[in-house]
């Protein structure tokens, strides 16, 4: 019989990737954490003491300004690991909140890089998630310049839905506002829009997807450009 925790683990992309030997070395070095909304995992430029592979949860990655002004620059949840940017020098890259609360697992870097010394398919996994987590990055940062607020957020909602394997995403209009880089007012009207074509729900910062098919024909091509990339990195070797 396959526990609980086991399932639990394989909901984590690059987890569920690996070969019974190499889980088994990581395993022993996660433990089970919740991961609450807004808590700051990292700061940039702060030493990294550990990494989470997110099973339920949704973790930003932000980038600031001097002024402190912050817009997301890609998301992480159960596709991939929290930190993979920052493994080689164990240095932030980006500010880390959580935005959706729910479940990860978190290890040590130290125990990390042990495990990746004797698993070249962590190893191999890692790298491939990284760079699906490049494009990832760049492909925001030409959303953000080209595509209107709705297009943005019709994509950045079904991804979420991926991400976090979740047809409810609890995010306030401000949070939205902030991450899309733009004003709060022009969240509120996208949304009351996609609502009413019968899209989402959106009710005390719950949102519900109702309508994927309808709310992709109104999203940009990056939500599928940027899926495509997840999708490939990593998969179990045969």
């Amino acid at each position: 019989m396959i526990s609980y925790s086991l399932l639990l683990l394989m909901k984590n992309s690059i987890l569920a990737a690996l070969p019974a030997h190499d889980l088994q070395l990581m395993t022993a070095a996660l433990t089970p954490v919740e991961l609450e909304r807004d808590a700051v995992l990292y700061e940039a430029g702060q030493p990294l003491s550990h990494v989470y592979f997110p099973v339920g949860s949704l973790v930003s990655y932000l980038s600031s300004t001097a002024k402190g002004q912050t817009v997301e620059v890609c998301t992480v949840g159960n596709e991939g690991m929290v930190g993979a940017a920052s493994l080689g020098s164990g240095i932030a890259v980006f500010r880390a909140v959580v935005q959706l609360s729910g479940g990860a697992y978190q290890m040590s870097i130290a125990a990390l890089r042990k495990v990746v010394r004797r698993s070249d398919v962590l190893n191999d996994q890692l790298l491939q998630y990284t760079s699906a987590l490049l494009f990832h990055v760049a492909q925001t940062a030409m959303c953000n310049k080209f595509h209107t607020v709705q297009q943005r957020l019709s994509g950045w909602l079904l991804l979420g839905q991926v991400q976090s394997d979740s047809n409810h995403l609890t995010l306030t209009q401000d949070a939205l506002a902030g991450l899309l880089g733009t004003r709060r007012a022009s969240v509120s009207v996208v949304a009351s829009g996609l609502q009413t074509a019968g899209l989402i729900s959106y009710h005390r910062s719950v949102i519900r997807i109702l309508d994927g098919v309808g709310l992709e024909s109104i999203a940009c091509e990056c939500y599928s450009s940027i899926a495509r990339a997840y999708s490939r990195a990593p998969q179990k070797p045969q």
